[in-house]
């Protein structure tokens, strides 16, 4: 009699052949799609590029190239404890204890110049040690050119040890080293030029070789406190 009965105007045995067929679409439909998926995880499309495999490239830093200016050393910290003040209308200059007056009349190997200020030390040989500032005007188109002419005249007895330029508190400075030897005394020149507009700077120091080398620290340092009265 269960067989007799039908739903939807369909009996059970056609509602069992309709369930089955259903059953094996969705059994189908499963399997198509894991194939396709399976194909997309493990095979590339025939038309798709290589993949370039990356390499390790190093990490290196930038070169770092300054271009702030160098701040001036303040001029009160270029002079040492202790040292005395030289000071005219034009120039300044510091040295050691000990240095007095003596005179603007004393000779230059490079001649032709005007000694604003010129002192000496009792050093520890019989001679003086002596430091002196003069000037006068540029005359060539260069001061190179200038101190070569100058320089080709000195005296026989003098010889040009050394011909530098250095820097002097951010200025470009000659620096020479000029030794004699007169009547058997050996003493040695320092001189620092500098060039300043139209007019040429001399600061020279002076001694007896023993005494010039005992103090050439100072002169190094003394030399850093020369300034232009402005």
């Amino acid at each position: 009699m269960m067989q007799d009965r039908k739903y939807f105007g369909l009996s059970i045995s056609q509602i069992g052949i309709l369930a089955g067929l259903a059953g094996a679409a969705c059994l189908l439909f499963g399997l198509t799609g894991v194939f396709a998926l399976r194909r997309s995880f493990f095979s590339q499309p025939p038309d798709s590029a290589p993949v370039t495999q990356s390499t390790s490239t190093p990490f290196v830093l930038p070169t770092l190239s300054s271009t702030t200016t160098l701040t001036p050393i303040p001029y009160e910290q270029l002079i040492p404890n202790g040292w005395e003040q030289h000071r005219t209308t034009l120039v300044e200059l510091w040295l050691p204890p000990g240095f007095k007056s003596a005179g603007t009349n004393s000779a230059s190997v490079v001649s032709g110049n005007s000694v604003v200020l010129a002192l000496s030390l009792t050093g520890t040989s019989a001679h003086k040690v002596y430091a002196s500032i003069s000037y006068e005007p540029l005359t060539t188109d260069s001061l190179d050119a200038f101190l070569d002419s100058r320089l080709s005249n000195i005296p026989a007895e003098v010889n040009l040890a050394d011909r530098r330029k250095v820097l002097i508190n951010s200025t470009d400075t000659h620096r020479l080293m000029l030794e004699w030897n007169i009547a058997n005394v050996y003493t040695n020149d320092l001189w620092f030029i500098v060039l300043d507009g139209g007019t040429i700077w001399y600061v020279k120091y002076s001694a007896e070789i023993k005494d010039f080398y005992e103090m050439l620290p100072a002169f190094e340092q003394s030399v850093k406190t020369f300034r232009i009265v402005r």
